[in-house]
């Protein structure tokens, strides 16, 4: 079984021993016996504040809805928001503590927005002095495959603050350690490691219980379809919100399913085959209204390459139905409330396009829309992620047994 960095108490002792913590986490902080970070940092450190990202702490809030600040009476600590009226803490805040801790389990995707957390934590302790110790976890989609564009400068948001993939294959500990080393922050970094994990291990191989890092992620199922599937949110299909199934089937009201699920078996997509279903969502787009569409299902998941995936898709879609399907922009943010992630939080303001921001590159709403193809989409972004290769090899950010590959 893989240890979680959070269960190496010695490790721990050494780092945190007596001192005075800030913990960065939420409820998908566990270990092997489902023991909470909040609990296990608090036996050898003094946790002086929870920061809390999207979600809150328990994550029970829904995506895109603020957290307050508060006071949690289960543990008995002060939780700051850093998904509310701010981002990042503020250096007087990271100033009085002698470390701040992150821990917090995260899908291996850009846009997951913990990763921005992560990202603003450690800049504020750059700019405080501060050291940052990352627990670390496992990538649940692996250490050793990345896929899709390389994020823009341009079309940074709080879905999107670093120039890495939208796959980006790393753990978060070494994420932090890129952010420092490569992205510039030149934070102090501290990585207490996982035991026994190696890089084309599948969050399943690990041994560990799957708690939902989020409330729209239930399964491990839905994580590698979400690593491509999270592009419909800046559309006008529903992506299964309100369901038991989210990201894992999707649709419309105006989509033949039958049809639907023929066309995109022909397509030949690797790894997966797609299902006609109806659905009715009780929250999100198309709230009490039938949608029609299909289910996803992932039959290869070493084939299977999400992010291209539904690339295609979007673009069959657009073929097949025309502008009955929609990009969302800034002007559609008070029905999708989300979507401030993509073209508010943090944004350069570059574009009016949801998609421009989550995808990272404008050329994914040019192919869905017909003016530029997915093949040669798929080669530049392979020649991109051969130079993110290189710099996270480079720069001593792989910390564990195996390799990345482009």
């Amino acid at each position: 079984m893989v240890r979680v960095g959070a269960e190496d108490l010695e490790a721990l002792a050494r780092a945190l021993g007596g001192r005075a913590v800030g913990l960065v986490t939420n409820h998908s902080a566990f270990s092997a016996r489902l023991g909470y970070t909040a609990e296990l940092v608090g036996r050898v450190a003094r946790v002086e504040v929870v920061f809390a990202p999207e979600h809150g702490l328990w994550v029970s809030a829904a995506a895109g809805e603020p957290v307050r600040s508060h006071f949690d009476d289960e543990y008995g600590v002060r939780v700051y928001s850093l998904y509310g009226d701010t981002l990042e803490p503020p250096t007087e805040e990271v100033q009085k503590l002698d470390a701040v801790v992150y821990d917090i389990q995260d899908v291996g995707l850009r846009w997951y927005t913990y990763i921005s957390t992560l990202y603003y934590v450690e800049r504020a302790c750059a700019k405080a002095g501060t050291p940052l110790v990352v627990l670390d976890r496992p990538n649940p989609l692996t250490g050793a495959v990345t896929e899709g564009p390389v994020l823009k400068p341009e079309y940074r948001s709080f879905t999107g603050v670093a120039s890495v993939p939208a796959r980006y294959g790393l753990t978060p500990g070494e994420l932090a350690l890129y952010y420092s080393r490569v992205e510039g922050l030149g934070c102090e970094v501290e990585v207490v490691r996982l035991g026994g994990w190696s890089r084309r291990m599948w969050f399943d191989e690990t041994g560990l219980p799957w708690v939902p890092p989020s409330p729209n992620i239930p399964t491990l199922e839905t994580a590698p379809v979400y690593a491509g599937a999270c592009l419909l949110e800046a559309t006008n299909l529903s992506e299964g919100r309100g369901t038991a199934s989210p990201f894992l089937q999707f649709g419309a009201p105006w989509v033949r399913a039958r049809e639907l699920a023929r066309d995109l078996n022909g397509l030949g997509i690797p790894g997966v085959v797609f299902r006609p279903v109806k659905f009715t969502p009780s929250a999100g787009k198309y709230r009490g209204v039938e949608v029609r569409g299909v289910y996803v299902h992932v039959t290869e998941r070493e084939r299977f390459r999400p992010f291209t995936c539904f690339v295609r898709i979007l673009r069959r879609v657009r073929e097949v139905y025309g502008d009955k399907l929609a990009l969302l922009t800034r002007e559609a943010e008070p029905e999708v409330e989300y979507l401030r992630d993509y073209t508010s939080l943090g944004s350069t303001g570059a574009s009016r396009y949801a998609i421009d921001y989550l995808a990272g590159d404008p050329d994914v709403r040019r192919c869905v829309e017909g003016s530029v193809d997915v093949e040669e989409l798929e080669e530049r972004w392979r020649r991109e992620r051969e130079g993110y290769v290189e710099a996270v090899r480079e720069r001593g950010v792989l910390l564990y047994p195996g390799d990345i590959g482009p």
